[in-house]
């Protein structure tokens, strides 16, 4: 009898152990791992620091967790995460799914967006769109890269800037500054003489200021006279350019007495020649009204 009541008592506490280990795992896991789930998915080219059991939270809001991790079979080079969240959460389709941390060394986790309260639902199942965002790890390889090319670059300029470069550069600057130096008297001495041009320059500009408001009323009347004169040179200029438009008429309407006259002056001309040749010749006939006999020969 004794037996069977510690039976009895080792079976009570083991139902109650059982128990309290049920009532630990539903604190631990959370009631909501008995609760309806929708299933999304969503496709990264890089999945770096997201495993099953990673977070998934709508909107900065914990809703779910991830549960596979699977290649697609489509032939597509993106990982395919398939991930839970609570019944009913709103995702639509135009919201985006992107990995991020919580901070900069927490953990990864899977983020959705909430979409436009326009949009429609996206049916449990179907395919969310991703935003692929560059991970520290990838960040990583390519600061290392650029660490690789900043120190190949500093081994060169200590390869340039050697000793012998050094001398070489520290000689170039001590004639540069010598050359400075003595530009710098040059440059004094060019100032000064520039200076007193412009005095000179000033004193010359006051001179002939003087000169013109001296002058004035010559100016003004040599300016009106030279006027007078352009205006006296124009109507010249139109009366001869009328007179001879009169002598042009006036030519065209004797053009046929003008060619006769010219016809007898060349006529003249021609007898003219004549009569001097023949002058020349018989000299005598200015003073005898005939010629002598011919002698005849015995």
């Amino acid at each position: 009898m004794e037996y069977r009541s510690n039976e009895i008592k080792a079976g009570v506490f083991i139902v109650i152990s059982v128990l309290i280990f049920i009532g630990f795992l539903i604190v631990i896991v959370g009631l909501n791992a008995l609760a309806e789930k929708d299933l999304y998915r969503a496709r990264f080219s890089y999945v770096g620091g997201i495993e099953k059991g990673s977070l998934v939270r709508y909107a900065g809001l914990e809703v779910g967790r991830i549960i596979d991790l699977t290649i697609p079979p489509d032939g597509d080079p993106r990982v395919e995460l398939v991930f839970e969240v609570k019944e009913g959460t709103p995702v639509r389709r135009d919201s985006r799914a992107f990995l991020t941390t919580i901070g900069i060394m927490g953990a990864f986790y899977l983020e959705v967006t909430a979409g436009s309260p326009d949009a429609p639902r996206l049916p449990p199942g179907s395919l969310i769109q991703s935003n692929d965002v560059t991970a520290f790890a990838q960040m990583s390889g390519s600061v290392d890269g650029a660490l690789e090319g900043v120190e190949e670059l500093l081994n060169r300029l200590n390869d340039v800037l050697n000793e012998e470069n050094r001398r070489h550069l520290a000689g170039t600057l001590a004639s540069i500054s010598e050359i400075a130096d003595h530009g710098s008297q040059h440059f004094s001495m060019l100032a000064n003489n520039l200076e007193s041009l412009s005095s000179h320059l000033d004193e010359t500009t006051d001179a002939f200021n003087r000169l013109l408001a001296n002058n004035d009323s010559s100016i003004t009347r040599s300016m009106t006279n030279l006027v007078e004169l352009l205006e006296i040179s124009q109507t010249s200029l139109n009366h001869l350019n009328s007179m001879l438009a009169e002598v042009d008429i006036t030519f065209k309407e004797n053009r046929a007495a003008t060619s006769e006259i010219f016809k007898k002056l060349n006529s003249l001309t021609r007898n003219l020649e004549a009569f001097s040749q023949s002058i020349k010749e018989q000299p005598w006939s200015l003073v005898r009204k005939h010629y002598p006999p011919e002698r005849t020969l015995p």
